[in-house]
């Protein structure tokens, strides 16, 4: 019974995830759209409104919703398996793979572990659907999703262009996860202590969510703007490290965000 109510817990989630993704989507599709166009082309536009509206003047309306099949894709794929492994790892580490004295000295390693565990999984489910999505946002035209494989010589050409940016996606999926879960579980745990009691009311749910997402957005932003640049319709061929430093050489870090 618990092993069928275990399963249950996780085939629930993971409906939950996908239902949020499709209803999300046609709001967020476009703020996504433009924030990408934005990091792949920083210096072409000063603000938003410029960015959205160079994006209807070259594609018209359904420009903000370029790239939409892969990204409603991966969004889907992704919530299929993210909240079940996050509703799994944590127990599995705690129950099979960790100590009771490591888990005692350091009391949040299977959260750590978790974050690590899923941002790697990511990277060989995502990254193919996360570039197609970026190539698609940021062409100078309306363009089809099949124009990106028509432009492929053969099969191992179109393997490494779907995996072109993953040092970037790596270290953008694992530093997000990482923080993600870590600052969850810590800022959760001090209003708890703080105020005495178990039970967070929604204030102070929303209150943590606000930070955990101020902390993981200021922790991944400079590696999503990277993997933009790399996957982008017009790539970036230079190394990550080499566009870290040409973009903070040149226009500080601020160009990041």
């Amino acid at each position: 019974m618990d092993r069928w109510d275990r399963s249950s817990q996780l085939l629930i989630s993971a409906a939950i995830g996908v239902s949020r993704t499709i209803g999300g989507l046609p709001l967020e599709h476009p703020l996504d759209t433009i924030r990408t166009r934005w990091q792949a082309n920083p210096t072409s536009s000063s603000n938003s409104w410029q960015v959205a509206r160079e994006i209807y003047v070259s594609k018209g309306f359904l420009g903000f919703y370029s790239g939409a099949i892969p990204n409603t894709t991966r969004r889907a794929v992704k919530q299929t398996y993210r909240w079940p492994m996050m509703l799994f790892f944590p127990q599995f580490y705690h129950d099979h793979v960790l100590s009771h004295r490591l888990q005692k000295q350091y009391p949040r390693l299977p959260k750590i572990l978790t974050g690590l565990s899923i941002a790697n999984f990511e990277i060989l489910v995502i990254n193919p659907l996360e570039r197609l999505k970026v190539w698609l946002m940021t062409s100078p035209t309306r363009i089809s999703l099949l124009e990106f494989f028509q432009r492929r010589s053969d099969t191992r050409d179109i393997i490494r262009e779907l995996y072109r940016g993953t040092s970037a996606v790596f270290f953008r999926q694992n530093i997000s996860w990482v923080t993600f879960l870590y600052t969850d579980e810590l800022i959760k745990a001090k209003l708890r202590n703080y105020k005495q009691c178990q039970d967070l009311n929604h204030v102070d749910l929303f209150v943590a969510g606000m930070l955990v997402g101020l902390v993981n957005t200021g922790a991944m932003m400079p590696f999503d703007y990277v993997k933009t640049q790399k996957q982008k319709f017009y790539q970036n061929n230079d190394s990550l490290m080499h566009i870290f430093r040409m973009t903070l050489k040149q226009e500080g870090i601020t160009r990041f965000y």
